[in-house]
């Protein structure tokens, strides 16, 4: 192991003032361990807000304990400089090894080269991202969620959740009435944003549709994903869009807004991407009744802003002071058929209560046990244990990949609730 030297580590020090002073509010957490001398392991995480990096950090920090290492425990309140400080913070500490679950590999670049000279592993939890240097990884696979999330979608529409949408000349459900899209000769993919011929233009967050007619043409699908800058995002989105390809090819649905990365992607900074995605879903829904809504929401964050936009009202704007009253608009308000993803408490209360269709889950606890095992494995000097997994950008190094599942209302109880993932009282709110 290299030795580290007080020039490194006054360079680290520097390193860490100089990021700290454009990082935001953090919350740390530091946990005594058996006191067996084992080691200090610093885990760094992106945010309390997201489900899966809470479990995912709990998890991994009961499995270390119970190995005898003690831990110090951050997160960086999503923003990506701020978690390269509380790395680069980490190893001037003398963190025996660290593991983070990476926002951005561009601004971790500084404490993986210190790490790597002075010989600390690092290991990448959750989203694959090419952190310089690391030596396992312990992941969840975008190509994977993305290729789940639209089947999830493709399934929903099959089924007639909300419209016999995949097959509409079949429609009996007198629930379908109220679902606008496309005419039915609409053709097999529309040009992102443009609207299809003989159909309203969308209206944020108005009432429309009408009650007498049954759909009948392809279901239009909205893809929505999160921030336009995100490498690994566009990678859920790309499979996600092969996915739905042959059902394009047949005519079944249409790709009516995110066919291009550039269209789906909703902001250009990952925490305006809640409110973006809210803002879009409320503009989904065009006034023509001819065919089903669908909304495929690619990830975490956009799954939250879509499920706001579902269960709350728009905000009211100021009117303007010479403004003329508009009449308040009439009929039903159109319910699309939404697929997203992750597993928080709003996103679980929405799946539960029938506003989303399915969500795509991936039980982050499961990285516990492989990664406290690939801590153990580096600090002996040996080879972590590995399932095949590549990683674009770290290719080579030992990996564990985690599958995603699909849930639907009725799997709530058994795969969230009944394994302690949220509890009875959190979901009856």
């Amino acid at each position: 192991m290299t030795p580290r030297t007080p020039f490194r580590r006054a360079t680290a020090l520097l390193a860490v003032l100089a990021l700290g002073l454009a990082g935001c509010t953090t919350t740390t957490a530091r946990s005594a361990g058996s006191s067996d001398g084992a080691g200090v392991i610093g885990v760094a995480l992106p945010s309390t807000g997201d489900a899966g990096g809470v479990h995912a950090g709990e998890a991994v920090a009961s499995e270390l304990r119970d190995r005898g290492y003690r831990l110090d425990l951050q997160y960086a309140a999503a923003d990506a400089r701020t978690q390269a400080a509380q790395v680069q913070n980490m190893l001037t500490k003398g963190m025996d090894a660290v593991i983070v679950a990476p926002l951005s590999a561009d601004e971790l670049e500084g404490p993986a080269e210190i790490a790597e000279e002075e010989g600390i592993p690092v290991l990448v939890l959750g989203r694959g991202l090419p952190v310089a240097g690391a030596g396992y990884a312990a992941v969840v696979e975008p190509e994977e969620l993305g290729r789940a999330e639209a089947q999830a979608l493709l399934d929903a529409l099959d089924a007639g959740e909300g419209t016999d949408a995949m097959d509409p000349a079949t429609s009996t459900d007198p629930g379908a009435a109220d679902t606008p899209g496309p005419d039915a000769t609409e053709p097999d993919v529309a040009e992102p944003d443009v609207a299809a011929p003989d159909a309203t233009e969308p209206d944020a967050g108005t009432p429309g549709g009408s009650a007498s007619t049954a759909p009948s043409g392809p279901a239009q699908v909205t893809v929505l994903a999160g921030d336009e800058n995100d490498a690994w995002e566009q990678r859920r989105h790309a499979a996600a869009l092969d996915e739905l390809a042959p059902a394009v090819a047949e005519g079944r649905i249409v790709i009516a807004s995110g066919a291009s990365w550039a269209d789906a992607a909703v902001a250009d900074a990952p925490l305006d991407v809640p409110a973006a995605a809210e803002e879009r879903a409320r503009g989904v829904a065009p006034d023509a009744p001819s065919s089903a809504v669908a909304i495929l929401a690619l990830g975490d964050d956009v799954t939250r802003g879509v499920v706001t936009a579902l269960t709350t009202d728009p905000p009211t704007p100021s009117p303007a002071p010479t403004a003329t009253p508009t009449p308040e608009p009439t009929g039903n308000r159109t319910v699309p058929i939404v697929v997203g993803s992750g597993a928080d408490l709003a996103t679980v209360r929405a799946l539960d209560g029938g506003v989303l269709a399915a969500t795509v889950f991936v039980d982050t606890r499961e990285v516990a046990v492989p990664i406290a095992d690939a801590v153990e494995a580096l600090l002996d000097d040996g080879e972590p244990v590995a399932d095949g997994t590549e990683i674009p950008g770290l290719v080579g190094i030992p990996a564990f990949a985690i599958g995603p599942q699909v849930l639907r209302a009725d799997d709530v109880e058994r795969v969230l609730v009944d394994t302690g993932w949220l509890s009875p009282e959190e979901l009856s709110g």
